[in-house]
């Protein structure tokens, strides 16, 4: 008979810790980032206009510097930046000079397979904070050894 109330106390602890959890954990997603193949294969798509869309590409290294620069621009005269304050600045000027030409600008992100990914959610919040479309390109690659 002790045993059950001790098993009946011991669930009712595990359930107010629980409840407990629920309670302070945050659930509201904070960014979205639609992923190739989630919309719906029957939904029409709208041709786009690339004319009117300038692509910014963040590229993630594998020591956490970012490499940003317009898509046709090359590696080379990308510009490094290893602060997320000062990329916050450069996407906001790269914003406002483009936006002169009237084009939306679209943050394309790739991330190194190397890198940090709280190095990809800073980027992904940047573009959040200055309401930047973004997407995401990954370069997933089998680890060695790994059955395909």
């Amino acid at each position: 008979m002790a045993t059950r109330g001790f098993l009946i106390r011991f669930i009712d602890i595990g359930l107010i810790v629980l409840f407990g959890f629920l309670m302070i954990s945050d659930i509201e997603a904070s960014s979205s980032v639609e992923l190739a193949g989630s919309r719906d294969p029957l939904e029409e798509l709208q041709p786009e206009d690339d004319d009117e869309r300038a692509f910014v590409v963040v590229a993630i290294g594998a020591d956490g510097s970012f490499l940003v620069g317009e898509s046709q621009t090359p590696i080379e005269e990308r510009v490094r930046i290893v602060e997320v304050e000062v990329l916050s600045r450069v996407l906001r000027s790269l914003d406002a000079e483009l936006g002169v030409e009237d084009r939306e600008v679209v943050v394309l992100i790739e991330p190194h397979p190397m890198s940090l990914v709280q190095r990809t959610v800073d980027v992904m919040d940047v573009c959040d904070r200055l309401g930047l479309p973004k997407s995401l390109g990954m370069n997933i690659d089998v680890a060695p050894g790994a059955d395909p």
